[in-house]
């Protein structure tokens, strides 16, 4: 039996290292990281993303699913968010990474971008994750899939956005959040959006990962409508027993969405069991 943790992150950028690169500790937190971006375009930066070390988690969530017999079923699904301004961050890493040990891990883009955000927090914290390090890190190690390097052929193809992956299999993708959004978001103290934005790109990220195991043929057909009928019957019990309520009316509402998708009426797919 295997089991997968597909993992997404929602980053701000980290407050204590945007004051000490900005010089300034009594300047306004939104002005430092705006003088922080306009330096990085004057030196010629391509985009506003700032490096890895300055983004700071505060929301992670989480599907957990096994596969055997050929059908793969989501058994929890998982909802962080730093509701205290960075308070537990190291508890956080400490459960993620005991989570994470004997798993395969499953993101899109974690390898360039999910899973060093959180080895940079816990060279910050000094948290250890050596079994981290020797499964998903190892020579040879077959610990993660990134969902995007299989899409774009290991970097050999253009890459696209979640988004756009989404919208080709005829997902909703993002809808009224996106990645943009979430600094604003924390700000206003909107946790529970944030927190279900991560959660519905966890999800299209299953159910991508489901459609490209159909395609490469290590999912046979009927496994596949199996696994996507199970997902369906069983996200929206968990989201019902383990989610927060915010976060829990967004994704049903999500969940209504994908019904074109599961090849159903929009009703059946918001039914919690």
């Amino acid at each position: 039996m295997t089991r997968y943790l597909v993992l997404d992150l929602e980053t701000v950028p980290d407050e204590a290292l945007v004051r000490a690169v900005d010089g300034e500790p009594e300047r306004p937190y939104a002005e430092q990281v705006r003088r922080i971006v306009a330096d990085r375009r004057a030196r010629g930066g391509r985009s506003d993303f700032l490096p890895l070390p300055f983004h700071r988690p505060v929301a992670a969530c989480t599907l957990e699913a096994v596969e055997r017999d050929g059908v793969l079923e989501v058994r929890d699904l998982a909802c962080w968010t730093d509701r205290r301004g960075g308070a537990g961050e190291r508890a956080f890493l400490e459960e993620l990474w005991a989570r994470l040990a004997g798993a395969t891990t499953v993101t899109f883009h974690g390898r360039g971008f999910d899973l060093p955000v959180l080895e940079l927090r816990s060279l910050k914290l000094g948290v250890p994750a050596p079994a981290y390090f020797r499964e998903a890190r190892g020579e040879g190690a077959a610990g993660h899939v990134d969902l995007l390097e299989r899409l774009n052929c290991d970097g050999a193809a253009t890459s696209a956005p979640l988004d756009l992956y989404a919208k080709l299999v005829g997902l909703p993708g993002k809808s009224g959040v996106g990645g943009a959004d979430v600094q604003g978001l924390y700000a206003a103290g909107a946790h529970g959006r944030i927190g279900a934005y991560c959660m519905t790109d966890v999800l299209q990220t299953w159910l991508i990962y489901l459609r490209h195991r159909l395609v490469d043929g290590t999912l046979a057909p009927e496994g596949y409508e199996r696994s996507v009928a199970q997902a369906r019957d069983a996200v929206p019990r968990l989201a019902a027993a383990r989610l927060a309520p915010e976060e829990r009316a967004l994704v049903l509402e999500f969940l209504e969405r994908c019904a074109p998708f599961f090849g159903e009426e929009p009703e059946r797919a918001a039914r919690v069991g």
